[in-house]
């Protein structure tokens, strides 16, 4: 089940964390860049954030987490992140799905990710994503953008 998140409430912001760190300590290896934003993180952030939050729940267990920032024209999707226990069952595609289904309307969805995680370019490319551009952002590190139109 998808639901969003209240990231007020400090005990989510906890668990939130408890799936974040590890998932991008998994894209940090896979990139080879140790500096990823959202591995400082603290609970005061994630509360204090103005992305929207969403949930996949299984058995009221929280398994992963995607935000989002949303104008009249776009969403961004912030961070995908799934328990590395949860990996290829479906949990990413699910609430990427949830957004470009049921959020989305008629606007476009973009996305930022290490060009070397390939579990997730070729996820969104599965899910009809289309890259734009990639630009370096330190010394070997690529990013990739990526496009849901309409």
């Amino acid at each position: 089940m998808i639901k969003q998140l209240d990231l007020t409430n400090q005990q989510l912001a906890q668990s939130v964390l408890s799936i974040q760190f590890p998932a991008y300590q998994v894209e940090a290896n896979l990139i080879g860049f140790q500096w990823i934003p959202a591995l400082s993180d603290t609970e005061e952030d994630l509360m204090n954030s103005k992305e929207i939050f969403i949930g996949f729940y299984e058995d009221s267990q929280l398994f992963g987490v995607l935000s989002y920032e949303e104008t009249e024209e776009i969403i961004d999707i912030c961070r995908l992140v799934v328990s590395p226990d949860s990996f290829r069952k479906g949990v990413g595609r699910q609430l990427v799905e949830y957004v470009t289904n049921e959020v989305r309307q008629s606007r476009d969805v973009v996305v930022s990710t290490g060009q070397k995680n390939t579990p997730a370019v070729t996820l969104y490319k599965r899910l009809g994503f289309v890259e734009e551009e990639t630009f370096e952002v330190a010394d070997g590190v690529r990013l990739i953008n990526l496009r849901y139109s309409t």
